[in-house]
């Protein structure tokens, strides 16, 4: 006789992660607005009501899965060597480009919550890498100038990712035949001399 299943174990393992990874796989194929809790349970193989204990609802499904983003984001960032603000920016961009739907997502302030705890301090971390590169790059030489030299240095790498990721770079990239989307980035970010 096989014990009865604990809180949060189900016949495929751990429910809360087979949620996150198949809203996932989902998001990486229908991008964020095609996410809908039904096609998540549904492609799970549970019902929608399976998923309220973990996550309470789709934005809190969403808000979890854009905290492991968050996560990842950091991890590559702080991988990285040199690590210098022109590679984190790199490694942040190249984060975009290999994971469009879910870096989307983690800046979808309509879909998920950023008052959350844990997805604020995971966010915070991520920025915070960015943030002391930047601080470290520059020679700002009061509070005001510093945090106006951190906002410009993420703008310009968010920027980037942005574009990268709505294909504005195509043109750019489509001029030489042997150029990569990202090659194209490392030397735009290598012409900022972040």
């Amino acid at each position: 006789m096989q014990d009865a299943p604990q809180p949060g174990q189900y016949h495929h393992g751990n429910l809360r992660t087979t949620l996150l990874q198949t809203a996932r796989k989902l998001l990486e194929t229908e991008g964020p607005s095609g996410l809908k809790l039904r096609a998540i349970t549904r492609a799970a193989g549970v019902s929608a009501m399976a998923a309220a204990p973990h996550f309470g609802n789709l934005q809190g499904l969403l808000t979890a899965l854009a905290t492991q983003g968050f996560e990842e984001l950091s991890r590559n960032m702080e991988q990285v060597q040199p690590r210098t603000l022109n590679a984190v920016g790199i490694a942040y961009i190249l984060f975009a480009l290999q994971n469009p739907g879910l870096f989307t997502l983690m800046f979808r302030s309509d879909a998920i919550d950023g008052t959350q705890p844990g997805f604020r301090q995971v966010a915070q971390r991520a920025f915070s890498i960015l943030e002391k590169k930047a601080t470290a790059a520059g020679d700002a030489s009061t509070d005001a100038a510093a945090s106006a030299l951190q906002a410009a240095r993420w703008a310009q790498v968010h920027g980037l990712a942005v574009l990268a990721l709505d294909g504005l770079l195509d043109p750019f990239v489509e001029r030489d035949p042997g150029q990569t989307l990202e090659k194209f980035v490392v030397q735009v970010m290598a012409r900022l001399a972040l």
